[in-house]
C-alpha cells in the first residue's frame, strides 16, 4: 500500500509540474502578445491612460497643456472621416502661435498626407510618453538595440498595429513587402484560430457524431485528428479538398487583384454585422490588434498540438485532461 501511495503521489506531482509548465508557457505567450504587454522598464509608464501635450514658443513659458486621449481623437474628427486635419487640431490645442500647431502637425503626419489618422495620433501619444525615438515604440527600440532589427528597417517607424520590431533577417525590406507579410500573417492566424478550436472539438465530437449517424469514425489512430503527420487523410471525401482549394483560390485572387492602395492588409470587406466598419477609429485599431495577437497565439497553439500528437503520442483531448486534472481532481 505504501508503495502504491508513493507511486500515486509521484504521478500526481509529475502531472502537476507538467501542468504548471504548460500554464506558465500560456501566460508568457499571452503577456508577449497582449495589447498592454510592455518591457518591464516601461510598463509603469505606459499604464497611464492619457498624457499631457506640452508646446512652448522659443524661450517662452508654457502656453497650454492639452491631454491627448482616444476619446479626444473622436471629438476632433468633426467630419467623421477617420482623420484629423490642421484646422481640427487647432481647435483642440488652442495655441496662440500657428507655427507651434504646424510643427506638431508635421511631427504627427508620418506619411505626409496632410491629415492625421488614428494610428498616427496614437504614435504621437506614445512619443509624448516615451520620447520621439523610434516613434515611441519601446519594443522597436529594444529590438534595434539588441540587433534584432536593422536601424534602417521600415519597421523602425511603422505605425502598423502589432509592430513588435522583430525582424532579424530583414524580410520587411519595403512597405509593400511589409504589407504582404502582414496579410500572410493574418491569413495564417485566422486559419490557426479556427484550427485551435476545431482540432480538439473534432477529436472530442467525431466519435459521437459517427455513432449517431451510423458512419465510420474518421479520426486517425489514437483518436487523433487526420493530418499529414497523424495520417487518416485518405478517409476524407476528395470533394472536401476540392472545396478548400476553390475557396482559397477565390480569396487569394481577391487579395492579389486589389493590392493595398485602398485597403488594410487582410481587409477583405467581410463584415455582415457591421461590427468593424460601424465602429470608431480607435475601436477599429483595437480590433485589428486583437486579431493579430490572437492569431499569433493560435499559431503557437496548433504547433504545440502537432508536436504533442506526433512526438509525444497524445491527442489534444488527453492533453486537456492532464492539464486540468490537478484542479478538477479527475485523473485521466
Amino acid at each position: 500500500d505504501g508503495k502504491q501511495k508513493g507511486s500515486t503521489l509521484s504521478t500526481n506531482s509529475t502531472m502537476f509540474l507538467r501542468s504548471s509548465l504548460v500554464f506558465a508557457g500560456i501566460l508568457a505567450a499571452a503577456d508577449a502578445f497582449a495589447p498592454g504587454a510592455m518591457l518591464p522598464q516601461v510598463r509603469s509608464t505606459r499604464a497611464t491612460s492619457s498624457m499631457a501635450l506640452r508646446m512652448q514658443n522659443q524661450g517662452a513659458p508654457l502656453i497650454k497643456t492639452t491631454r491627448l486621449t482616444k476619446e479626444l481623437f473622436n471629438k476632433l474628427d468633426k467630419d467623421k472621416n477617420g482623420t484629423i486635419d490642421l484646422n481640427e487640431l487647432k481647435d483642440a490645442v488652442g495655441f496662440t502661435n500657428d507655427k507651434d500647431v504646424k510643427s506638431l502637425f508635421a511631427r504627427a503626419d508620418l506619411d505626409g498626407s496632410g491629415d492625421i489618422d488614428f494610428l498616427e495620433y496614437q504614435r504621437l501619444m506614445d512619443m509624448e510618453r516615451l520620447g520621439d525615438e523610434y516613434g515611441g515604440n519601446a519594443a522597436v527600440k529594444f529590438c534595434v538595440e539588441s540587433n534584432l532589427l536593422k536601424p534602417d528597417s521600415v519597421l523602425v517607424d511603422s505605425i502598423m498595429v502589432g509592430n513588435k520590431g522583430f525582424d532579424p533577417a530583414g524580410f520587411a525590406s519595403s512597405v509593400e513587402k511589409l504589407n504582404q507579410y502582414r496579410e500572410a500573417e493574418l491569413k495564417h492566424g485566422r486559419l490557426a484560430m479556427l484550427a485551435a478550436v476545431g482540432w480538439p472539438v473534432a477529436e472530442l465530437a467525431e466519435p459521437y457524431i459517427a455513432q449517431a449517424t451510423g458512419n465510420a469514425d474518421l479520426l486517425a489512430a489514437g483518436g487523433k485528428a487526420p493530418s499529414v503527420l497523424n495520417g487518416g487523410l485518405d478517409q476524407l471525401n476528395p470533394l472536401f479538398f476540392l472545396g478548400v482549394i476553390a475557396f482559397t483560390a477565390a480569396v487569394e485572387n481577391f487579395g492579389l487583384k486589389g493590392g493595398f492602395a485602398d485597403r488594410e492588409p487582410g481587409d477583405l470587406g467581410f463584415d455582415p454585422l457591421n461590427l468593424y466598419y460601424g465602429s470608431t477609429e480607435d475601436v477599429k485599431a483595437g480590433y485589428r490588434l486583437k486579431e493579430v495577437n490572437n492569431g499569433r497565439l493560435a499559431m503557437i497553439a496548433i504547433t504545440w498540438y502537432a508536436f504533442q500528437e506526433f512526438i509525444l503520442g497524445d491527442n489534444t483531448i488527453s492533453i486537456t485532461e492532464k492539464v486540468t486534472a490537478p484542479f478538477t481532481g479527475i485523473t485521466p
